[in-house]
């Protein structure tokens, strides 16, 4: 006889997507390096002028819900600027407008300009889960938390993705990843669904 799963909120709804900031330069100390310029004393910066970037101005205009963002997105890849992330926010703006297939060729082309780019991997995992694809939704949403593991959001929906598969007591693993890394102010519904997974997983 097959049990029926009653979850507290019918379907759970996973987390939304996540755009693409530009990227930090990369601290030489990080790589056992000596930064020279933080030690010297006395010296003075000259901040050179800089021109405002495409990119930066595609990510303005869309987090405006302005239309042009997509023309800026793909201005700034034409004029090779912050690539990667124009790429993963064109996928992201497919997304919102229901055209999955574009999606997944925009954040498909972010990642191979880069293929540990966080966003664009969890991205994908949304737009997988999004068209019922739960195999490959899974293997974007675990690559997500695996290169960024203090985001809290890749548990959750990873946690929802093993639930349809069947697979709780994974599922009870990811979404207390989630609650471990979020405020308590965010665990009502979290917490239920670990409360009904842990009663049908025994």
């Amino acid at each position: 006889m097959t049990k029926v799963v009653q979850f507290p909120v019918n379907p759970p709804q996973k987390l939304g997507l996540k755009k693409a900031r530009r990227r930090r330069k990369p601290n030489l100390e990080d790589y056992g390096q000596l930064n020279i310029f933080d030690q010297l004393p006395d010296t003075p910066i000259v901040a050179l002028p800089q021109a405002g970037s495409l990119f930066e101005e595609a990510l303005k205009l869309d987090e405006e819900g302005d239309e042009k963002a997509e023309k800026f997105y793909l201005l700034a890849i034409e004029n090779k600027q912050s690539v990667e992330d124009a790429f993963c926010n064109l996928g992201i703006l497919m997304s919102n407008n229901g055209n999955s297939s574009k999606a997944i060729d925009y954040l498909t082309k972010c990642l191979e300009q880069n293929p540990r780019h966080f966003e664009a991997h969890y991205n994908l995992g949304n737009v997988y889960s999004d068209i019922g694809n739960l195999s490959l939704a899974k293997v974007h949403y675990e690559l997500s938390v695996q290169i960024e593991p203090s985001y809290p959001n890749g548990y959750y929906n990873l946690g929802l993705v093993l639930i349809s598969l069947k697979n709780y007591k994974d599922a009870i693993n990811r979404i207390n990843q989630f609650v471990e890394l979020t405020p308590s102010s965010e665990h009502q519904v979290a917490n239920e669904l670990i409360k009904t997974l842990n009663a049908i997983a025994r």
